[in-house]
C-alpha cells in the first residue's frame, strides 16, 4: 500500500481525532478468535459511515487508509517513546503500536524486532504462560500472512519473523501441525498473492525443520498427504510455478530415489497431471518444465516416460500457439533424461 497521500486525503485526516481511530483499531486487531482474522483495506469507493472508524464482522476487518494513516502517527509517538525503555504496565500499549506499524509498511523491521524481544522477556515467565504468548504472536503473524493485504502476503519481514516464532516453539518443543499450516496458511497466502516465492519457501523450510526429513524419508502417510494436498493446490493454479517447483521439492527429496513407494506416488502424480494437461490442452510453461524435470529425474515408470512424450505430440497437434514451451519441454527431457545403469 502506497504511503503517497492526495490533498483530500490531507483534508480528511483533519476531520477526526488519531487517538480515538487508534484504539478503534487497536481493539479491532485484538480481537480474540479461534479463526485468523481477515483485514482488508476500503478503496474511497467504500467510505465509512460517519463516527466509524473500522468496520467489524466476527473476524472480518475493514480499515480506510486515511484512518490506518491516523493510527500509524499515534502508534509511532507511542513506539518510539517506550522502544528504550518499557514499564512492565506499558508491554500491551507497545504491542499494540507494533501492530498498527506493521499493519501499516509490513517491512518495518524495527516493530517487528521490538516483538521478538518482548517474546523473549516472556521466556522468563513459566512454559504455559509461555506457550500462550507464542500462540497469540502466531495467531497475530498468520491472520497478516492470510488477510486480502498485497504487501503482507509476500513480505519476507512477516515470513521471516514467523519462522522466528516456529524456531523458539522448537525450541521449547510445543507441538506443531504442519499438515494444518499448509492449508489454513501457506496455500491461503499463495492464493492471495500468485507465484508467492516467500510462502512456498517457508514451507521448504517446515518440511526440513519439523519433519525427520534430515534423517530418513517422512512418514509414508504424512508425505503422501502432503504431496496430495499440494499437487491439488497445483492443479487448480496451473500456471504458479512457485507451487509446482516445491511439489517437485517434495517429490524430490533425498533418500526416496530408491523407494517403490515414492516411485508410484512420481508416477501417480505424473500421470494426472500428464492427463489433465492434456485434457485442458494446457500450454502453461510452468506445467511443461514441472513434467519435464520430473520425467528426466528417471523417478517415474517407462509407462509414463512414453505417455510424456505422447502427451506433447497431442498437445502440439491442437495447440500450435505452444510449440515453444512445449518443444522446448521435449528437446530438454530427451537431452537431460537419467538413465538406469543397474
Amino acid at each position: 500500500m502506497s504511503r503517497a497521500l492526495d490533498p483530500e486525503t490531507v483534508a480528511l485526516l483533519k476531520n477526526s481525532n488519531p487517538e480515538v481511530v487508534y484504539n478503534d483499531i487497536v481493539k479491532a486487531l485484538s480481537t480474540e478468535t479461534d479463526s485468523l482474522l481477515d483485514i482488508e483495506f476500503l478503496g474511497k469507493s467504500h467510505p465509512l459511515p460517519e463516527g466509524c472508524n473500522v468496520l467489524v464482522d466476527g473476524n472480518n476487518i475493514a480499515i480506510t487508509k486515511v484512518k490506518l494513516v491516523q493510527a500509524f502517527v499515534v502508534a509511532r509517538k507511542i513506539f518510539f517513546k517506550y522502544i528504550r525503555n518499557c514499564p512492565e504496565e506499558k508491554t500491551s500499549d507497545f504491542k499494540n503500536a507494533t501492530a498498527i506499524m506493521l499493519l501499516m509498511d509490513p517491512e518495518y523491521l524495527t516493530a517487528a524486532n521490538a516483538r521478538k524481544r518482548l517474546i523473549q522477556k516472556s521466556q522468563q515467565g513459566p512454559k504455559a504462560d509461555f506457550e500462550a504468548v507464542l500462540r497469540r504472536e502466531m495467531h497475530f503473524v498468520n491472520s497478516y500472512l492470510t488477510s486480502r493485504l498485497h504487501r503482507h502476503t509476500k513480505s519476507p519481514t512477516l515470513w521471516g519473523h514467523r519462522r522466528w516464532v516456529l524456531d523458539v516453539c522448537k525450541s521449547i518443543q510445543m507441538d506443531y501441525d504442519i499438515q494444518h499450516d499448509l492449508k489454513s496458511v501457506i496455500l491461503v497466502a499463495a492464493e492471495r498473492h500468485p507465484r508467492n516465492y516467500y510462502a512456498w519457501s517457508h514451507l521448504r523450510w517446515l518440511v526440513e525443520s519439523f519433519t525427520n526429513y534430515s534423517d530418513a524419508q517422512m512418514a509414508s502417510s504424512d508425505f503422501n498427504k502432503l504431496c496430495s494436498v499440494v499437487k491439488d493446490w497445483c492443479l487448480r493454479h496451473p500456471g504458479d510455478t512457485s507451487g509446482f517447483s516445491f511439489l517437485l521439492f517434495c517429490l524430490s527429496m533425498p533418500g526416496s530415489s530408491k523407494d517403490d513407494s515414492c516411485e508410484q506416488l512420481r508416477s501417480s502424480v505424473c500421470s494426472e497431471v500428464l492427463r489433465l494437461a492434456v485434457s485442458f490442452q494446457w500450454t502453461h510453461e510452468t506445467i511443461w518444465v514441472f513434467l519435464r524435470t520430473l520425467v528426466a529425474s528417471g523417478g517415474v515408470s517407462d509407462v509414463e516416460e512414453a505417455a510424456f512424450f505422447r502427451a506433447v505430440e497431442d498437445t502440439q497437434a491442437v495447440r500450435p500457439d505452444g510449440q515453444r514451451f512445449l518443444l522446448a519441454a521435449q528437446t530438454w527431457c530427451r537431452a537431460y533424461a537419467q538413465k538406469d545403469e543397474s
